[in-house]
């Protein structure tokens, strides 16, 4: 991945990661947020915009942000999957997915190879479980969309589904963690249609 410090809301410094994920990103991670600003609580932001790659980075990426305290996003016109999806946004203190921005979610495999590996959906379904994102929505997702291919959640969708986890009173998807996701409690609202 690219690392990038760039001006966020209120002009506050924040970590723009895009591109593939490859050996070595936790620790260009780790410097990177070194040039960000906290929010009043001490959060650092990382903007994400990337099909993923290395699963096994991803969860190093993954430690480096529970050590840093890490807010997530994914502005509009990014886009987050794979690793970066499965694994990157949902180890966010608090993860948001701007109106425009999209996550896309499928099926674990090796390198070179479509079969799906049930030992990684596992890891990461418990990855997410652990950061009050549903377990099930994880799942289902992972066995539901082979490799090669990709369930796009918009922000409404990610918000639905308990994928999001938004600041108290931002009254958007869930709130704390171990929320029931509101598809999950009610089933998905039907789409508007496009304009």
């Amino acid at each position: 991945m690219d690392f990038t410090v760039a001006s966020g809301a209120g002009g506050r410094r924040i970590v723009v990661a895009r591109g593939p994920i490859v050996e070595g990103d936790a620790q260009r991670l780790r410097t990177a947020l070194q040039g960000a600003d906290g929010d009043p609580s001490g959060l650092r932001t990382l903007a994400l915009d990337s099909m993923g790659g290395s699963v096994v980075e991803a969860f190093r990426m993954a430690e480096v942000m529970d050590n840093a305290k890490v807010a997530t996003l994914v502005r509009a016109g990014a886009s987050c999957a794979s690793a970066c999806a499965q694994i990157v946004f949902l180890a966010g203190t608090y993860r948001t997915v701007e109106e425009g921005g999209r996550l896309g979610l499928h099926a674990c495999s090796r390198s070179g190879d479509a079969t799906p590996v049930p030992l990684c959906h596992e890891a990461i379904a418990q990855h997410a479980m652990m950061r009050g994102a549903p377990y099930g929505t994880i799942s289902a997702f992972m066995y539901l969309t082979p490799p090669g291919q990709v369930r796009w959640l918009d922000a409404e969708d990610s918000d639905c589904w308990g994928l999001t986890l938004w600041p108290p009173g931002s009254n958007r998807g869930i709130n704390k963690p171990g929320e029931a996701p509101p598809c999950i409690l009610h089933g998905a609202p039907p789409k508007k249609p496009a304009r």
